[in-house]
């Protein structure tokens, strides 16, 4: 198994859970702490999905601060626990895109956790409660004009509460309840392997994040609604999902940034419709499987899944009164359709390991979504990658990997495209897929420091060749970046 870094190693349950039905002599081991990363969107190896894995204990030395002054464990014995991550970044174009240049982005994150039982004896209960302080610059949308940011921290600066929830565990925790404002992307879509990486699709995909309103209830925002999270044999995990669909409460299309609209995290909107999401998940060792229980494991995580949005979504070509939407007389205003959907499938495959016991390790990750091509920008998406976990000598704790990812846009946005640029009402030209390939090097630099250069290419970007202000050819992108974060 992956040796894990010090800021992911304490807080497992939540997603490993999702990844591997914990067993330890027969019982399943508490489900309900989320991992420490659950509050960063992406650029955390989160850990391998290796069957039986135990949870590690606390160990204050993977944090900045230790024990704090010995507040830390007066907290842990009255049930409380707090963590605080910082990321730093500095971005730049060096060719291509809009105009070269460097900018900046950071966040600061906390999580307060309290468990029941330690609290005051109740069993398997634990509130949650985050928030967020973003800062800094747009590097995708001043400099390259992607619609793939090249960081999940590239997002409107804000001081905003991120999720507030109680979670349940019944039946040794093979049952979890989860009831308050949540974010569906710490546990939905996910692949860990993909987790890896800071370019912002490998996390909340363009499927979703550019399909539903606000992006849908994924970082920095949450919605109220409730997560049902079911064990029913080794292995398998079934999830499901119903919150409210427009955590911001604006309409599809805006000139107000979602972060301006409710850049505190309170609106705890109930407009809109209902996102209902599930996903089946399930564990295996192909090398157990396949070569005998001798050989080295190899664990995977395979999910099926899909969501359903009672809403109502804009025609990506015709208007109103069914006319296009590119004629210089139309109203202007897209024809709306009532609910949507989309299916996804995620892979998660080690493919090789030096020994039983070694951190060397090889794997692949690969995540498709399909979706409807009438009231959705993109219809279908996919993305794939290999990570090198533990390969560089005398860096054990050290990940290297290479992704690649792109989606296709639906077919009335072609075609509404197309319309314009035959009425001579938009300078952009014809759609073509914008494909990004990210390069990128964790470095464990101690048990609470990561400092992660990363290097990104873009081809088409912003999913055409031309600006679609000047009608200038827009060159493909070479970004280079680094990420610092620190566990406090």
């Amino acid at each position: 198994m992956r040796k894990l870094l010090g800021p992911i190693s304490r807080h497992v349950a939540g997603l490993m859970v999702a990844i591997s039905p914990l067993m330890a002599g027969g019982a399943a081991l508490a489900a309900s702490t989320p991992l420490v990363t659950d509050i960063l969107p992406s650029g955390v190896p989160l850990p391998s999905p290796a069957p039986g894995f135990v949870l590690p204990a606390e160990d204050s030395s993977t944090e900045l601060l230790g024990e704090a002054g010995g507040a830390r464990p007066w907290l842990a014995r009255h049930g409380i626990r707090v963590n605080i991550q910082d990321v730093e970044e500095l971005w730049g174009v060096a060719a291509g895109g809009l105009q070269p240049g460097p900018t900046y982005d950071g966040m600061t994150a906390m999580a307060l956790m309290f468990d029941t039982r330690r609290g005051f004896g109740w069993p398997d209960g634990l509130l949650n409660v985050s928030a967020l302080q973003i800062r800094g610059r747009s590097l995708t949308g001043e400099r390259l004009g992607a619609v793939n940011a090249v960081s999940g921290y590239d997002a409107g600066r804000s001081t905003r509460l991120f999720e507030l929830w109680y979670d349940q565990g019944f039946f040794a925790n093979r049952l979890d309840i989860r009831l308050g404002s949540i974010d569906l992307d710490t546990e939905f879509l996910v692949s860990q392997n993909a987790s890896f990486f800071l370019n912002s699709s490998f996390g909340w995909p363009l499927s979703t994040s550019s399909n539903l309103y606000s992006g849908g209830p994924s970082w920095p925002f949450s919605a109220l609604g409730a997560r049902v999270k079911w064990v029913p044999t080794y292995a398998l995990v079934l999830m499901g999902a119903v919150t409210n669909d427009n955590p911001t409460g604006g309409p599809f299309y805006s000139d107000v940034a979602p972060t301006q609209r409710d850049p505190s995290g309170t609106a705890f909107s109930t407009r809109g419709g209902t996102l209902f999401i599930g996903e089946a998940q399930l564990s295996l060792d192909l090398a157990r499987r396949f070569a005998g229980k001798d050989a080295p494991a190899l664990p995977g995580t395979w999910k099926l899944g899909g969501l359903y949005d009672t809403g109502r979504f804009p025609d990506q070509r015709y208007d109103s009164r069914g006319g296009l939407l590119a004629e210089p007389d139309s109203t202007g205003q897209p024809l709306y359709h009532h609910d949507n959907w989309m299916v996804f499938m995620v892979a998660d495959q080690m493919i090789w390991r030096a020994s039983s016991e070694s951190s060397k390790t090889i794997s692949l990750f690969v995540r498709a979504t399909a979706n409807d091509g009438s009231r959705n920008r993109f219809s279908t998406e996919i993305q794939g990658g290999v990570t090198f976990d533990g390969l560089v000598p005398g860096r054990t704790d050290d990940t290297i990997g290479i992704a690649w990812g792109t989606g296709f846009y639906g077919s009335r946005a072609i075609g509404n495209a197309r319309d314009a640029a035959r009425l001579g009402t938009s300078l952009a030209g014809a759609l073509k897929p914008e494909q990004h390939i990210e390069a990128t090097y964790q470095a464990a630099v101690t048990p609470y420091l990561i400092i992660q250069p990363d290097f990104q290419y873009f081809w088409h970007v912003g999913g055409t060749s031309f600006d679609p202000q000047t009608g200038r050819p827009i060159g493909n992108g070479v970004v280079l970046g680094v990420n610092v974060t620190t566990t406090f």
